[in-house]
Order: structure tokens, then sequence, then C-alpha cells
């Protein structure tokens, strides 16, 4: 209440300084800020009975692309949510080969890539890559990537390649230490000129502000979960190694913050799910304990909100994927706390979440204790209209 005091009070002086139009701004990101209160409401759901493990990318036009996935086989088609009717609609063609736990790269052109994935029973991964193009709403194979993989990461770079690292080979289980580029001006991938320092899959990466791609954790299939970390550097493309992380951690995500450090959050070792959260810092290259938790879970998602504090919606919190959450916590930098932020009305995992450009976030599909999930959930409240009246722009 104090907080909410305090921005009431820095409007009124605005008003009374400035205009109506500026206390109305301060008004709109006090409601952006406390959005939390708003919770979870219902969207329209998708078709065909839902998926889970689909690849999502929001699009320059505001819609949201969730493509391929799980239902009861592996899927190749995809569909649109538009955020102005809450609806979802099929796209004009399918990928190009079914598939699961794809990545999905919106490209500086505007193109989604859509790359990897695997079969429904995990017996293989793929080497095929699409391209969405949002102005034609169509998919088209663009080249392969040089080697089959399955829970990769792809990490959009700031040359305007995609760098896609580690996963599991075509075999189905050999982890894989190989990274590969994505170059969208030749639509073609290479292998970099080194590798990772270990094999990994469903490893987290994120983009650092000095242009680099921090690597960590993973799996390396033994059980045991890693605990180390690499750097990619596009400028002599190599990896070189970095700390090491304070727990052994996969299946967990790693989100920028926006003071350029990242924070990883939850994940499984050696089959128990993890409560525990822990932040690199790119100037010491070094990862320290959160000293708050979480309840523990992986499958989840991490979203950076408008705020600067991270979103973390749902997961499961067993090894024998059941008992799956509906819950949700923000994250704090400032005070590097968790809080509860309400709950979906359904709970989830291996569901995409997608921030809109009005601020609030998508969460779609899925799977829990009941099966694959069709129904998708808004979270947050969206910037008010009247706020551009007088010639402000929408974010």
């Amino acid at each position: 209440m104090e907080q909410f005091n305090g921005r009431e009070k820095l409007m009124q002086a605005l008003h009374r300084a400035f205009s109506p139009a500026a206390a109305l701004l301060v008004a709109a990101f006090a409601f952006v800020g406390t959005a939390g209160a708003a919770g979870f409401a219902p969207t329209g759901s998708l078709g065909g009975g839902g998926r889970y493990g689909a690849a999502a990318a929001l699009l320059p036009n505001g819609t949201v692309l969730v493509a391929g996935g799980f239902d009861a086989t592996s899927v190749a088609d995809a569909e649109i949510y538009d955020p102005t009717s809450g609806t979802f609609a099929p796209t004009a063609n399918d990928l190009s080969a079914a598939r699961g736990f794809a990545t999905a790269t919106l490209l500086g052109n505007g193109k989604v890539l859509i790359a990897g994935g695997g079969a429904y029973d995990g017996t293989g991964a793929l080497a095929a890559a699409d391209l969405y193009t949002p102005s034609a709403g169509t998919f088209a194979p663009t080249g392969s990537m040089k080697a089959a993989r399955n829970g990769a990461t792809a990490t959009l770079l700031n040359n305007g390649k995609v760098l896609i690292a580690g996963g599991i080979s075509a075999d189905g289980s050999t982890r894989l230490a190989s990274a590969e580029l994505y170059d969208p001006s030749t639509g073609t991938f290479t292998f970099t000129s080194g590798a990772m320092h270990a094999a990994r899959d469903l490893a987290v990466a994120a983009l650092l502000p000095n242009g680099t791609v921090l690597i960590c954790g993973g799996g390396d299939g033994s059980g045991v979960s890693l605990n180390s970390s690499e750097i990619y550097n596009p400028t002599t493309d190599t990896f070189t190694t970095s700390g090491t992380m304070v727990a052994r951690r996969d299946d967990a995500t790693a989100t920028l913050l926006s003071n350029g450090k990242v924070l990883i959050v939850g994940g499984i070792d050696n089959d128990v799910p993890i409560g525990s959260a822990e932040i690199y810092d790119p100037s010491t290259g070094k990862f320290t304990a959160s000293q708050s938790s979480i309840t523990p879970r992986h499958f989840h998602t991490a979203t950076l909100l408008p705020d600067g504090t991270v979103l973390i919606v749902g997961g499961v919190d067993s090894n024998t994927n059941v008992n799956t959450l509906a819950d949700a916590q923000i994250y704090n930098p400032a005070t590097d706390t968790f809080t509860a932020a309400g709950s979906m009305a359904t709970a989830r995992y291996y569901h995409t979440a997608t921030l809109l450009q009005n601020g609030q976030l998508l969460v779609a599909g899925g799977y829990n204790d009941s099966g694959v999930v069709d129904t998708a959930e808004i979270y947050g409240g969206a910037l008010p209209d009247e706020i551009f009246a007088n010639g402000f722009e929408s974010p």
C-alpha cells in the first residue's frame, strides 16, 4: 500500500507541476507496475485440442505465432493469436515437418526461424528448419542445420545471425557440444569455429549486453545436471569457460535483467526439482545465490516484464511430471525476492509464454496431470488507451 501511495503522491505532484497529460503518463506506469493485481484472465483457446512443447514468437504486427508441439503425436500445424480479438486462427500452411521442442527466433527481417526439435516418441531429432513470413502467413523450408538437434538453445546475435547450440542428436541419446550459426542473408547454417566445452541439452542461454552469449547448465545424459557455464564470442566465433553455477540444473530458465545480469530460476538435478535461483554477473563472470526461494519447479517459463521484474509461471514440482503447478511468482531484482503473483485457472507446464506489445503476457497450451491443455490465459493489465491521446506513443 505504501508503494501505491508513493505513486499516487508522485502523480499529484506532476499534475500540479506540469500537466494532466504528465499525470496520466505516470498513472499508466503505475498501472503496469501493479499489473499483478489483475492476475490471470481467460482468453481464446487453441484449436485442435491444444498442444504442448510448441514454439512461439511475438510477430512485428503484435500477433503471436504458436507452432508445432505435441498432442497425441507430433504436430506440424500452427496458429496465430490476435490480442485484439482474443482468438487463435490457423496459419495458411504447416511446418515442413511435425516437431515439438523446436526453437523459435524472430529475425531482424521480421520472419521467424523454427529449427530442430524432435518426434513425439523421443526417438530422434530433426535438422529441418522453416521460415515463417508474417506478410504471407506461410511457412517455407530454409537450409537444414548441420546437425539434427532437439532441446537446443537459440539466440539472436547482434549481427543478425542465430546461434543454435547443444541439444540431443538424432539417435535420441547423445548430447551435443557442437553449435552452429544461421545466416538469414543466405538461408544457410554453418558450424561455429569451436564447439562448446561441454555437451549439453536443455541448457539455458542469454544474450549479454556486450553481445556475447551465456550458456549454462543442462544435462549430459548421466542423470546429474551440469553446473558449468561458457561464453560464446561472435567476434572470435569461439566458446570460453566462465564461472561455476551455485547449483547444478537443467530444465531451468534464464532471463536477462534490466541491470545486465542474468537470473537463473528452478530446474531439476538428479531427478530432484529445484526451488532456488541464482544471478550471473557478466562483469565478474560469477554466479551468486538469490536470497529468496521459489516453489521447486521445472518446465516453467520466465518472462521479463516492462517494469523490470520477472514473472515465473507454472511448471511441475516432481520428477515424474505430476503435481503440475498453476501458481505464478514475481522476482524483483531490486529486492532479490520472489512474491506470489496469483494463479492460473489451469495448471500447466511445457506451455508457451509470450510478452505482448501492450505489456500483457499470453500463456498458451501446455500439459498437466489431466493431459494436453488447449486453454490460454492473459496475465496483467495493458497500457490504457487514454495515455496516447496527447501525443505519447505506444511502446
